[in-house]
């Protein structure tokens, strides 16, 4: 049979995902994926030493992991006997390429022999042949075959013979056929996730980045890296999506770009376009094969399926299916407060008979068991840990299929219903974990695209605000601007909800307020708090009345503007006269504290910490509340140098945050600012070895979760550069101390806010080093910052004059 041309560049493009078979001890043939044909030689043409080797595929590309795995499990050119081994993984992900590849590499001992194992019919007709062809002449034993069992004929091949069952689709095409262990070496490919526990299952995933950089690089190499990297994460690395995608560029000599424009505006369709061999069908069609034969067998799987889709791309914990959940409001705000009737009458206009029976269908275990166990089946989702993970591509196809979004965001926000519905939680608690956060993000960007604007998305858009502006990072904060101006958007409207609450318009404009304050913008920040303050009280609502008051204090005490600080500390004095609850007196007692520390009234600040922490041992306070008063303690310990109170308050607050970690949750920047806040305390009280611990942690945190140009991470680099400086490492502490300093530098405040503690332990650096016109040029910068912000007799003030005059005394000897 003639071979493909290595110059033929279409079939380049097409060789891919399945490559091409030939010759083989018993049938030479060309690999067709789902439908395979086979020309088969008369028996005397049949024999292994008259057999040609197969040509590997010139465009196969990566999978050398898992090559080197499975010829480690087959054992290829040993003796003795071996446990079939399963290439398992959704469609259109490689799995007839890696094994076809594997065949044409195997050591010249071993003969491959592709078998056709789409049906049972095909694979008894494949193995008679073979039994034929290996000269034992007898047919398989028919009636052991029918027991469906483990008990099998034996193989009639030795270990020299590599057999690659190919397009297994059912756990019923082996059984009774295939053993668990077999002196010939068995691989087969399957969609099906698991056939039997006497094989050996490896799991085939997508190609990775540099995978699907190196085979477009190949197949479209006039298309600018950028545009292939836009390709393979637009196709999420898929191997058949990306081979139909490179074939259908090709065939039209067009860019990258059209094709992703078709991607963009129509996804499914632009699925089925493009052609690879071994693949008679497109990925799209793939994928509907496979949600079709999982609905027959289990009905609910379609639309447990179709639930995931509508969720982010993270898993989904099980926990949150196996609890009663509520289905939400997605289209208008609900009436709670209305009379039974009304409610049932505005439930009934909102919901329809077959989303509650549905949402009815997940809640039973049993059916929720069958459906997942389908979809695993069919390797349509992934189990990962105790949740579900579901493939974008997967996500798309089913999404199109099920074309309205409306009852699957009426279902998917009550499964988080919980998380969201606690509105009396403060900027800084953190109960919330962030395990929903990205199926609640898709969730409310797919209401808001459709203009839905009910109980649900309002309240999903200010938990979210919120959250995501506590994370702290750019795009986080970006998103989180977003939904908060959405939520006003919505009460501004003609048509604002019906309700007397200015509870989420509160939240919504605390999250802006957080997000100015980050971004150096105190003016706009206060002119968010003034307006919250102005609802709050209208509204009645004490909780967020004080949350405001509070962030107000916080910001009033970065600004340095006396005046300003005078006049929050008022509201707040007055405040903490009512009868208010513990929780809300401590929290206003610990703006006071952050107040008088900014105003340089260190007893009142003293005064103020030493009852809040009096409270701490007298009452069982929320977390937030008790981790604000040890950060205030901790800075109040660190403006008076006491060393070990300072150290001592720094470590009991990051055990409390390192708790919270536990549950899975993705480190924030409130966590990272411990670690490195805990280090500069072990610095201070000489625990260097400490310090070097928690800083390697908090580096590594601060990259992973923020990156390396975030201010979390410069933040983290100004305190190594300070335990350099002590381990008298001093081009290293150099290196941090300098890139810190020029990072400030370039920030807005308060953003900037460790730039004088940066400035001084560079010019002590530089004193160390001998740059001494550098070290006071420094300390000066320091100095000055300070002076200006907190007056000439703070402390932070006078520690700063005091290394300015060591730097500027001449050196002896």
């Amino acid at each position: 049979m003639p071979t493909t041309s290595p110059d033929d560049e279409s079939a380049q493009t097409n060789n891919t995902i399945s490559g091409s078979v030939f010759g083989s001890a018993v049938q030479i043939g060309q690999v067709q994926g789902d439908f395979h044909v086979h020309h088969h030689p008369s028996s005397h043409q049949r024999t292994t030493s008259e057999s040609s080797r197969w040509k590997p595929d010139p465009l196969f590309v990566g999978r050398k992991q898992v090559l080197k795995h499975l010829r480690s499990l087959l054992r290829l050119g040993e003796a003795g006997d071996t446990a079939p081994v399963v290439l398992h993984g959704m469609t259109g992900s490689g799995k007839t390429s890696v094994a076809t590849q594997l065949g044409a590499e195997v050591p010249d001992s071993v003969t491959s022999v592709f078998v056709d194992a789409s049906s049972r019919t095909s694979l008894l007709e494949e193995l008679r042949r073979l039994a034929g062809a290996s000269q034992q002449g007898a047919l398989m034993d028919d009636s052991v075959m029918s027991a469906a069992g483990p008990v099998t004929p034996e193989l009639p091949v030795s270990s020299d013979i590599l057999l690659i069952f190919d397009g297994v689709s059912s756990t019923d095409t082996l059984r009774g056929i295939v053993p668990r262990s077999v002196g010939c070496r068995i691989l087969i490919t399957s969609t099906v996730r698991y056939l039997d526990h006497g094989y050996t299952h490896v799991e085939l995933d997508d190609w990775t980045a540099d995978e699907s950089s190196e085979y477009l690089a190949m197949v479209l190499p006039d298309s600018p890296d950028g545009d292939r990297a836009l390709l393979a994460a637009a196709l999420h690395h898929h191997p058949l999506a990306l081979t139909q995608a490179a074939h259908h560029c090709r065939v039209l000599a067009q860019s990258v770009g059209p094709f992703l424009a078709r991607l963009a505006k129509e996804p499914t369709g632009a699925l089925g376009l493009g052609e690879a061999s071994g693949h008679r069908r497109t990925t799209i069609r793939s994928i509907e094969m496979n949600i079709e034969l999982a609905t027959t067998t289990e009905p609910a799987a379609g639309d447990i399926l179709t639930l995931l889709a509508h969720l982010g791309a993270e898993p989904l914990l099980a926990s949150f299916l196996e609890r009663e959940f509520p289905l939400t409001y997605v289209r208008t705000y609900g009436a709670r407060r209305a009379r039974w009737h009304k409610r049932l009458k505005k439930f009934l206009g909102e919901h329809r008979l077959a989303t509650w029976s549905k949402a009815r269908a997940m809640n039973n275990a049993l059916i929720r068991d069958r459906a997942f166990a389908a979809l695993l089946q069919l390797s349509l989702i992934k189990a990962t840990g105790d949740g579900y993970l579901i493939h974008p591509l997967v996500a798309m196809v089913a999404r199109a299929r099920a074309g309205n979004p409306l009852p699957w965001l009426q279902i998917g926000f009550g499964l988080f219903a919980e998380r969201i519905g606690d509105v009396h939680t403060e900027v800084h608690d953190h109960r919330d974990a962030d395990l929903c956060l990205g199926h609640l993000i898709e969730l409310t960007s797919t209401a808001i695209r459709h203009g839905y604007h009910g109980t649900a998305v309002i309240e999903s858009c200010v938990h979210l605000a919120r959250r995501l502006a506590v994370l702290g990072g750019t795009e986080e904060s970006r998103t989180a601007a977003q939904f908060a101006r959405h939520v006003l958007a919505i009460f501004a409207g003609p048509n604002p909800p019906r309700t007397t609450v200015g509870v989420p318009q509160v939240r919504a404009r605390l999250a802006l307020a957080l997000i100015s304050f980050r971004n150096g913008d105190a003016s706009e920040a206060l002119a968010w708090c003034s307006e919250c303050l102005a609802i709050s009280a209208k509204a009645g609502d004490i909780f967020h009345y004080v949350t405001s008051i509070r962030f107000l204090g916080e910001i009033a005490s970065v600004v340095g503007e006396h005046d300003l600080s005078r006049h929050v500390l008022d509201i707040v004095n007055r405040e903490r006269r009512r009868p208010h609850r513990i929780d809300i007196r401590v929290s206003l007692a610990n703006t006071c504290t952050r107040i008088f520390l900014s105003i340089n009234e260190i007893a009142e600040a003293q005064a103020c910490s030493d009852w809040v922490l009096d409270q701490l041992t007298s009452y069982r306070l929320p977390a937030a509340v008790h981790q604000s008063a040890l950060q205030m303690a901790a800075l109040l310990a660190r403006t008076v140098d006491d060393s070990e109170a300072w150290l001592r308050h720094e470590v009991a607050l990051l055990d409390i945050r390192r708790a919270e970690q536990s549950n899975g949750r993705r480190p924030d920047r409130w966590f990272v600012e411990s670690l490195h806040s805990t280090a500069d305390a072990a610095i201070r009280a000489n625990r260097l070895q400490l310090a070097q611990e928690l800083l390697d942690e908090a580096v590594e945190t601060a990259e992973s979760t923020f990156g390396a140009g975030s201010e979390n991470y410069a933040n983290v680099l100004a305190v190594r550069g300070r335990l350099r400086l002590h381990q008298q490492r001093y081009p290293a502490a150099l290196r941090d101390l300098t890139y810190c300093a020029d990072f400030f530098r370039a920030q807005p405040p308060p953003a900037n806010h460790m730039i004088s503690a940066v400035l001084i332990h560079l010019a002590l650096v530089l004193s160390a080093t001998g740059a001494r016109a550098r070290a006071i040029a420094a300390a000066t910068e320091a100095y000055e910052f300070d002076l200006a912000h907190f007056g000439p007799d703070h402390p932070e003030t006078l520690m700063d004059l005091d290394v300015l005059n060591r730097v500027k005394a001449p050196r002896h000897g």
